[in-house]
């Protein structure tokens, strides 16, 4: 009965201090989405180019791309009247991490966030 209570305290602590709490949405054989409270992640098994490739057609398609600069991993875009910024990293030789957040007057817009970055994962698993 002990161990019962216990966990739930120590769950509860553990998410509480954390401070950024990620809840795994999807994943796939490639990777999957992370969200926090002010961004969206997701991890795919790709090369840098073709994940900036992507990251930049999509928001290209759905709004204004901004400012780009594919060396350093960056892509900012103005979509729905909301500041979006586009960050792709390299975790290994084949895999990259995309992260997007969305603000919309100074306030996250997770909603977008989450459209810009399922659009995106679509794109990695879309059959031509």
């Amino acid at each position: 009965m002990k161990r019962y209570f216990l966990l739930p305290i120590v769950l509860l602590g553990m998410l509480l201090s954390s401070g950024c709490v990620a809840l795994l949405v999807g994943a796939g054989v490639a990777g999957g989405i992370a969200v926090s409270q002010d961004k969206v992640q997701l991890q795919v098994d790709t090369s840098y180019e073709h994940a900036f490739k992507v990251v930049h057609t999509t928001l290209e398609r759905m709004g204004i791309i901004n400012t780009e600069d594919q060396k350093g991993g960056n892509i900012e875009a103005t979509i729905q009247e909301s500041h979006v910024i586009a960050r792709i990293t390299s975790v290994t030789a084949k895999s990259v991490r995309i992260e997007i957040k969305a603000r919309k007057n100074f306030l996250p817009n997770m909603d977008l966030a989450n459209k810009i970055i399922n659009d995106i994962n679509n794109r990695f698993h879309a059959i031509f």
